[in-house]
């Protein structure tokens, strides 16, 4: 397809974003909502929507960020479908915070394989999956929290491979269910779209037999963001450290991937590997009362253990986007960036800003 009408197409679906406000004497409720139509290398053309309304779970309490509902669903035309619904909430004087999500989806997908001889080539696989998630966390003192984690996953993968192949080889039944715990120290002076402070979290999952799931490994995740002001709340700096490292008996879906925040300009999924490091800083311009662009770049590495770092390879990314605040009171926004990594590109649609969690 023509990447201009690719462009075209997107454009028209964000200046046609959709937001509403409610207001009774107990509270009030604002919707956002974006249709999305994208194309990637690996799925091809899709279209779908997202959807969340904002809201405080208290009127009286004026601490806790604003709680969300969300909702979000897509089609490819490589028949690739996902819907997923979420749910944040933030009381108590922000004292707790609570995110669940669920969701599936059959995903038409591709992994990058070295084959002697052949040389690399791209492989096709197809993964039907269901998933739940659970997260809870606790202001311990001050701006830090600790929390715990809990996914059940289950997910039936099956491989684009020649039919001698043993079975176990050609498709993969597997659950991955897992508890963890997390910390996370919070200084942004916004959830949502932070204008100063910054914010460090660390999450430990395990995976293990006795939780039904099919292999014992354990991931850990390092992620570190932070927000500069520059003349105004219009310029901003943000940047973002985040290290994503699985260790033990890790299965083939249980492997990290660059792309989406971590880092944009990957959508064919060719990096992947036990353990993926990034590092990437964006300029966000607010020009207008509510248009703003944004511009970004960064590096990433796919590794499978730690002692490989001195011969990873180095993956540029980075790219232009554009923002229109929907909500300002909640500084909530919709946008679409486009970014081109080493020989890939994507398109990708958020409401709220990237380097999100």
């Amino acid at each position: 397809m023509n990447r201009t009408l690719v462009v075209l197409i997107v454009w028209s679906c964000f200046v046609f974003g959709y937001s509403q406000k409610k207001t009774d004497s107990i509270k009030k409720v604002n919707f956002a909502g974006i249709p999305v139509v994208n194309y990637s290398n690996a799925i091809g053309l899709s279209a779908g929507a997202m959807g969340q309304i904002f809201y405080k779970v208290s009127a009286k309490d004026t601490i806790s960020p604003t709680s969300s509902t969300g909702v979000f669903a897509m089609y490819s035309t490589n028949n690739t479908f996902f819907a997923a619904a979420f749910q944040k909430l933030y009381f108590n004087e922000d004292r707790w915070r609570i995110m669940f999500g669920a969701g599936l989806g059959n995903i038409n997908y591709q992994y990058w394989q070295e084959i002697p001889v052949i040389g690399g080539d791209f492989i096709g696989f197809n993964t039907r999956a269901e998933f739940a998630m659970l997260k809870v966390e606790r202001k311990l003192i001050g701006k830090l929290y600790g929390g715990v984690r809990a996914v059940i996953s289950k997910s039936k993968t099956d491989f684009d491979l020649p039919d001698f192949l043993p079975p176990e080889i050609l498709t993969d039944e597997r659950r991955m269910n897992s508890l963890g715990y997390l910390f996370n120290y919070d200084e942004r002076d916004n959830q949502l779209n932070p204008y100063k402070g910054f914010n460090v979290e660390f999450k430990n999952d395990f995976f293990r037999t006795w939780l039904n799931s099919e292999d014992n490994f354990e991931s850990f995740d390092l992620t570190y963001n932070h927000y500069y002001p520059l003349s105004s709340e219009r310029k901003i700096i943000a940047t973002r450290v985040t290290a994503s490292i699985a260790t033990g008996d890790v299965p083939f879906q249980g492997q990290n991937v660059v792309g989406q925040d971590d880092i944009r300009g990957y959508s064919n999924g060719k990096y992947r590997d036990n353990q993926v490091y990034a590092i990437q800083s964006e300029y966000r311009w607010r020009f207008e009362n509510k248009f703003g662009v944004v511009g970004f770049f960064g590096l990433a590495t796919a590794i499978e253990n730690f002692s490989d770092f001195g011969d990873a390879p180095i993956l540029p990314g980075g790219g232009v986007g554009v923002r229109y605040m929907m909500i300002p009171k909640e500084r909530i926004n919709i946008g679409i960036d486009v970014a081109a990594g080493k020989g890939d590109w994507g398109l990708y649609f958020r409401i709220g800003e990237s380097f999100g969690r």
